[in-house]
């Protein structure tokens, strides 16, 4: 994913498989153990899941030079192994090695029957080589406005991404999704097989579409669930979010409006968003402080207006109590593991790759000013969230010019699917990359992020990797949220 608000790894069950079924097809030079025995802080009772090291050129250009690891986790097929399905969860940055996990407690199981599945951490994450990184950052002045406030983010994140890339510069600067996908042919290699299917979610649709631009005759089946958008550079990635984010506002107050006898602030939406951007803009003028010492301001209220259906019912309990004068509980914390390889006490993301794949992909601003301009104007097209800035910051004063990856028209089947009300990777995302690699979309009827697996109509995935044949239906996504009482 892109950008994830929570995370979970979801318990494996059904299938039965242990570390004696690897499968003879297996490169003889892999020292494949089970990943219980092998890597620091995995389920002790996960007697299936096999674990090893692909060693890659830090340089494919020099593949006699540095090496580095890449950590590779297997879940043979309970049956026999047509061919394997590698998996990427996107981030950039999200540990892939525990997909096959995820993969095998969804409603997609069934591809365990006749594939193994492979989930790998992409170099300088999780378990592969990675850097030590200390990640914290100064909080700014609440007295500053939003652009000192802004700028402080971005100076903090800059001198960050200074610090953190002088550890190990030459590591840094291969941070790329065509390494990546560089080394995905080589795990293709060390597995011993002439082909490979690929199942990736948000930003490992990029990595995908980026290994099949280099190797489409190596390409048995390849799933692409939210899919972004053939232009990697953070601006644009911006500025479709909150494009996709207004729309969500859009519903979530019509929804809120719907349902006034619960939450008790008028049936008219259009009154209502009035309401709700005056409220923020008194807000940022004059923070509140509640009992707790909470402090709500302007961008507490941007954080409740557009997010996924699921969550709106805490939402409107929380605007409700803002526009009642009270104040919510707000807040949330993240963790970046500081160790690597096998030894590394992972949390299942790794923030500064994702900085650095990012950056070293996209040709977004250096310089703070122009993030600034850019999300001035995207606040006047979009009032509810145009100020919203996720991605942009994260380049200024990054040391590497970016460049996006060359994505190519290919053969190999390929099957898209974008989310018809998702925010995240917005639907028509999956049409553009449609028209530059080929595919064909199936459209989910949710706002959900990389769901499918999730969702019954999972057997549409089962089935593509059996049969190879793409489909362009629409599937059915959960229902409304029901407000609370």
């Amino acid at each position: 994913m892109l950008f994830a608000r929570s995370a979970a790894l979801t318990a494996v069950s059904g299938l039965l498989l242990t570390a004696a079924a690897v499968p003879a097809s297996a490169a003889p030079d892999l020292e494949w153990r089970l990943c219980s025995d092998t890597a620091r802080g995995w389920d002790e009772d996960d007697d299936r899941t096999l674990c090893a090291s692909v060693p890659v050129p830090l340089d494919h250009e020099d593949p006699d030079g540095r090496t580095i690891e890449i950590a590779v986790a297997r879940v043979p097929a309970a049956e026999e192994n047509a061919y394997p399905v590698l998996f990427n969860p996107g981030g950039p940055g999200m540990q892939g090695v525990t997909m096959p996990q995820r993969i095998l407690g969804s409603s997609a199981a069934d591809l365990g029957l006749r594939h193994d599945l492979i989930g790998f951490d992409t170099r300088g994450v999780g378990y592969s080589s990675a850097l030590e990184c200390d990640y914290e950052m100064t909080e700014p002045d609440p007295g500053l406005d939003a652009e000192g406030r802004d700028r402080h983010v971005a100076e903090e994140q800059s001198r960050m991404n200074t610090a953190c890339h002088a550890n190990d510069p030459e590591l840094v600067a291969s941070l790329t999704v065509e390494n990546a996908a560089r080394d995905m042919e080589l795990i293709r290699e060390a597995l011993g097989e002439e082909t490979i299917g690929y199942y990736g979610v948000s930003w490992g649709t990029l990595l995908g579409a980026t290994y099949r631009s280099l190797h489409d005759d190596r390409i048995e089946a390849m799933l692409l669930d939210s899919v972004v958008s053939p232009d990697s550079s953070l601006t644009h990635l911006e500025a479709g979010q909150v494009e996709a984010g207004e729309a969500v506002f859009h519903r979530f107050t019509a929804w809120m409006a719907h349902h006034h006898d619960v939450y008790g602030h008028g049936s008219d939406a259009a009154r209502l968003r009035e309401d709700v951007l005056a409220l923020r803009d008194a807000l940022t003028e004059h923070p509140r402080t509640g009992p707790d010492g909470t402090v709500a301001d302007g961008n507490t209220v941007t954080m409740l207006l557009a997010t996924p259906e699921r969550e709106w019912p805490a939402n409107a309990r929380a605007l409700g109590m803002l526009l009642d004068g009270g104040v919510p509980e707000w807040g949330f914390s993240q963790r970046q593991a500081p160790d690597t390889g096998w030894d590394a006490e992972t949390y299942g993301f790794t923030a500064f790759a994702q900085v650095a794949l990012f950056c070293n992909d996209s040709d977004s601003p250096r310089d703070f000013d122009e993030v600034w301009r850019n999300r001035t104007e995207r606040a006047e097209r979009y009032p509810a969230v145009g100020a919203m800035g996720f991605y942009e910051h994260l380049c200024v004063g990054w040391p590497e010019e970016g460049e996006g990856p060359d994505l190519r028209q290919g053969q190999s089947p390929l099957q898209l699917v974008g989310h018809s009300k998702e925010m995240v990777t917005p639907h028509a995302w999956a049409e553009d990359m449609r028209d530059v690699i080929g595919g064909e979309v199936m459209t989910v009827d949710d706002d959900g992020h990389g769901t499918l697996s999730d969702l019954d109509c999972a057997t549409a995935a089962v089935d593509f990797f059996a049969t190879g044949r793409t489909t362009t239906d629409t599937c059915p996504g959960p229902p409304m949220p029901t407000p609370e009482g």
